[in-house]
């Protein structure tokens, strides 16, 4: 079903079963960027984030898709993280899956795409034949209440 994540996360990035990921075919992940690995506009990762893409780069390959603009933002993170980042990528559209797949040489059924958002990075994601993790935005960010209350609302939806 259209917005059901094949992974829903009860908590952020950090919180994802990479080892089950891995068991269950996994060789590429396609990772969404503002609230999802870094907090929006901050180009800083945390420590618990920080430890996860090394372990995470340990068992795949991986790239950054995010519908962010901001060239030397993005130039920031791609540097900070040590990834292929593309930018301007209108999800949940397809050509910035498609791009990134072109990179990391995976078929999409290879690759899961993780993301906090169910009608960008979950529909994308299935848009593109991929697997989709939907996570909870950065334990460490704090969100006006009604983005809050949206984001559980879209879960309610998801879930029933």
């Amino acid at each position: 079903m259209w917005l059901t994540p094949d992974y829903l996360i009860d908590g952020d990035i950090t919180d994802i079963p990479l080892e089950r990921l891995k068991a269950d075919g996994i060789a590429g992940l396609i990772l969404d960027l503002d609230s999802t690995l870094v907090a929006p506009r901050s180009g800083e990762l945390t420590e618990e984030v920080a430890g996860w893409l090394r372990k995470a780069r340990s068992l795949f390959k991986m790239a950054i898709v995010s519908n962010n603009r901001r060239e030397p933002y993005l130039q920031q993170v791609q540097s900070l993280v040590d990834m292929p980042t593309i930018g301007r990528a209108a999800k949940p559209r397809r050509r910035g899956f498609r791009q990134a797949l072109e990179i990391l040489q995976l078929q999409p059924q290879e690759v899961a795409v993780v993301g906090d958002r169910p009608l960008t990075d979950v529909l994308g994601g299935q848009r593109a034949h991929m697997k989709t993790v939907l996570v909870w935005p950065l334990k460490t960010m704090n969100e006006p209440a009604w983005k809050t209350f949206f984001r559980k609302l879209e879960r309610r939806f998801i879930k029933s």
